[in-house]
């Protein structure tokens, strides 16, 4: 815990899912989270839950965001740095899906989703480099998917945002290692996430949030020389 403690966190899309296994992982090691998702009646549920982690001191805050509106993710970094003095770790999990064959995509979903997916992990990067330029550290973790390794039919937009979210890690690790920033994509197959919900594979058989969570903290525990540029996380049940 040492390592960690006092290290700041902000999590995307971090009242449900992955985000919110996250965010319990990073309390658990005595880091300060702030978490943001855009629907505050969810957020004010995540951090009743947190709070048993946080121990009532001062760890957790809640940020109303939605990522996809640059003034929103200013003000997201804004009030974290405000409060805490610097940012350690970025992870950009806010995402939406939209299933659709090509052909009877609308253009409106389509911009919606890479508006989320992809252009939210551009606009909280963008936001969090100079502080993290300015500390000379920095970790940023993207989760992709692993639609963003192979294009999945019904699912373009999706896989083209998750696929694109690969792209832009790389580049962020190139322009960001002079700075000793870092930068992972993480590209699992069906974590157990409201997302899923309805698809034939049961929650059981599902990669548990929490492993995400484990995997992001283990990446912060590496040696600062030590750079893994993506982690691909399949279910059992996919093998073979």
């Amino acid at each position: 815990m040492p390592h960690l403690k006092d290290q700041v966190a902000v999590i995307t899309g971090g009242s449900s899912g992955i985000g919110f296994a996250v965010a319990r992982a990073a309390l658990a090691e005595g880091m300060r989270v702030a978490i943001a998702a855009r629907n505050q009646e969810k957020l004010a549920h995540a951090v009743a839950e947190l709070k048993k982690e946080a121990k009532g001191e001062d760890r957790l805050m809640a940020i109303r965001t939605d990522v996809s509106v640059a003034a929103q993710v200013e003000a997201m970094v804004r009030e974290t740095v405000d409060r805490w003095s610097r940012v350690d770790l970025l992870v950009n999990n806010a995402g939406i899906g939209q299933s659709a064959p090509i052909e009877e995509m609308s253009e409106a979903d389509w911009d919606r989703v890479q508006s989320v997916n992809l252009k939210g992990a551009f606009l909280c990067m963008k936001a969090v480099l100079p502080v993290m330029k300015w500390q000379r550290s920095g970790y940023i973790v993207n989760i992709s998917s692993l639609a963003g390794k192979e294009g999945t039919g019904g699912l373009a937009a999706y896989s083209a945002s998750k696929f694109g979210l690969i792209g832009l890690t790389e580049s962020l690790l190139e322009e960001g290692v002079a700075h000793q920033i870092r930068a992972t994509a993480i590209c699992p197959g069906y974590v157990a996430t409201p997302m899923v919900a309805g698809v034939s594979v049961p929650p059981e058989e599902m990669i548990p949030p929490e492993d995400i969570g484990k995997i992001i903290i283990g990446l912060l525990h590496l040696s600062p020389v030590t750079i893994i540029k993506e982690i691909v996380v399949q279910r059992r049940g996919a093998i073979g």
